[in-house]
């Protein structure tokens, strides 16, 4: 008999076999419903059982795939394009917002979402206790929390349609790639965390990184609840947003279901009229914007 396989081989043999069965014409997370299917076939066989529940396990986890087929290093934003030490708060501000344009005007859908999630973030970050630089900072990643839509297809953010597979993990990936881009300033970490986690959950449900509540900061769950207000009672071309009353129902049952943090919920119903009112401001400034620049 031969000498036992030592589990770290096991371990490089399954890692070897996932990598090669992943293809480049399809979206990643698209295809790990097959590479599961066919390496769990062969567990117990081919592979170390524990290493494929290892496996099964990370595969929930968006940002691992994503960070395993995306070009090292990604390309990102040049360090000192913010730079703080040259630049007062209020030119960043500035320059955000002008960031937050060249996003949102790529798609009718969303061309006054990011001016709303903005407003209501450095509104409900006051309400919450914030201090004034970091209210600005929350305006600051309000404006850049979809900064990896750009990342995106604009067939895809453009589609009237109801979005096939690959189409909907492309736009899922767009939070891994805001962080990706904000990650090579330094002076940019708190803002690029609070900007990336918007669509994470405190009950770890959230993506692309599944964190969960003990690990999402105030400033994450502030954003995270200003992005799903700013979404639902949003007018959008394809549809109206949602009455008052609806709005407070939906927050609160995502609270019920662990998804967003209750005393950000209970702050922002609070002051309900006077959140929606800044949205509804900086919303429809944000439309007038968007036809000009379509006249232009």
């Amino acid at each position: 008999m031969g000498s036992e396989v030592p589990f770290e081989s096991h371990i490089i043999h399954l890692a070897d076999r996932v990598c090669a069965k992943i293809g480049s014409t399809k979206n990643v997370l698209s295809q790990l419903p097959n590479i599961l299917s066919e390496i769990s076939k062969d567990r117990n066989t081919i592979f170390e059982p524990n290493t494929v529940d290892a496996l099964i396990t990370l595969s929930k986890k968006e940002y691992i795939w994503l960070d395993l087929i995306s070009r090292s290093p990604v390309k990102k934003i040049p360090e000192d394009i913010f730079n703080i030490l040259v630049l007062r708060v209020e030119d960043v501000i500035d320059l955000s917002f002008v960031f937050s344009k060249i996003i949102d005007f790529r798609s009718k859908f969303t061309a006054r979402h990011s001016a709303g999630v903005a407003k209501t973030a450095q509104k409900l970050a006051e309400l919450t206790g914030f201090s004034t630089l970091e209210c600005d900072m929350m305006l600051i990643a309000g404006y850049l929390h979809d900064l990896g839509k750009l990342a995106v297809r604009n067939e895809v953010l453009e589609k009237c349609a109801k979005l096939d597979e690959d189409e909907f993990n492309e736009i899922r990936s767009h939070t891994y790639y805001t962080y990706q881009l904000l990650d090579n300033i330094p002076q940019f970490d708190t803002i690029k965390t609070w900007a990336s986690y918007h669509h994470e959950k405190l009950n770890g449900n959230g993506y692309p990184f599944h964190i969960e509540g003990k690990n999402l900061s105030l400033g994450a769950r502030v954003m995270a609840v200003a992005d799903v207000f700013t979404a639902i009672t949003e007018n959008r071309p394809y549809r109206k947003g949602m009455e008052d009353t609806q709005a407070m129902e939906v927050l609160n049952n995502m609270v019920t279901s662990g998804a967003l943090d209750g005393k950000v919920i209970g702050i922002l119903l609070e002051n309900f009229h006077t959140i929606n009112d800044l949205r509804e401001d900086a919303q429809q400034k944000a439309s007038e914007q968007y036809k000009n620049f379509l006249l232009t």
